[in-house]
């Protein structure tokens, strides 16, 4: 079977290693089949895994690579191979909401990331070092802390939310990384009426944002800065 994979490389490497383009982008996306460039995000790679995937345009929106089987066996038998990541090449600032209206067809996770800077994979390709992983699954959210110890990922779950949410059912989740005058950061998260926030003094001030899809078939139907 023939699949249209969009694979983000356009510019990939040039812009990994150019200086961070300025902060404060705003952005209003469709991933509407013609309604969306490649040529503004940047792909990018797990710390955790030896591949890089992209993602896979349909009618209404974009979906991680994943094999042609059900959403309950991929997420069974193959959850670790279908994990796509790119982020936007313009940077965000805090005081910006993120937000992406996403759907999983089994049980989860489709996620909003943000990162400060990127590492670089013996390969070549940037990769994800410390970032922020928002996650929209069956029973909830979570936000996971992921870092580098040691020449080493490992990740620890900064808050969460247990609520239930349906599969194959559109959901906007919004990020929101606010600073106060006394210099606290905190981390917002909306979805669904829903809401939770916490602090965390080593979010960045200004940072890459963009969608990863992983653990199962997940689809965005679009991404927005504001």
């Amino acid at each position: 079977m023939k699949r249209n994979i969009l694979i983000v490389v356009a510019g990939l490497m040039a812009s990994f290693a150019a200086q961070p383009l300025a902060a404060g982008t705003k952005a209003e996306i469709t991933f509407e089949p013609g309604a969306w460039s490649s040529n503004d995000w940047i792909l990018v790679k797990s710390p955790r895994l030896k591949y890089m995937h992209g993602f896979v345009q349909k009618e209404d929106g974009i979906e991680n690579e994943c094999p042609a089987l059900s959403g309950e066996e991929i997420f069974k038998k193959h959850c670790n191979e279908v994990y796509s990541a790119m982020v936007l090449k313009d940077r965000v600032e805090a005081g910006q909401t993120v937000s992406s209206v996403m759907s999983f067809d089994w049980r989860m996770a489709p996620l909003i990331v943000l990162a400060e800077k990127f590492d670089k994979a013996e390969t070549g390709e940037p990769t994800l070092g410390e970032h922020w992983e928002i996650v929209l699954y069956d029973e909830g959210l979570n936000v996971w802390h992921h870092l580098i110890k040691d020449g080493k990922p490992f990740w620890y779950k900064a808050a969460y939310l247990k609520v239930p949410f349906n599969k194959d059912t559109r959901y906007n989740l919004e990020v929101k990384v606010t600073k106060t005058r006394k210099g606290v950061k905190e981390m917002m998260v909306r979805c669904c009426g829903y809401e939770i926030g916490y602090v965390d003094n080593d979010l960045p001030d200004s940072f890459y944002a963009g969608i990863i899809g992983c653990e199962g078939r997940n689809r965005f139907y679009d991404f927005k800065v504001k």
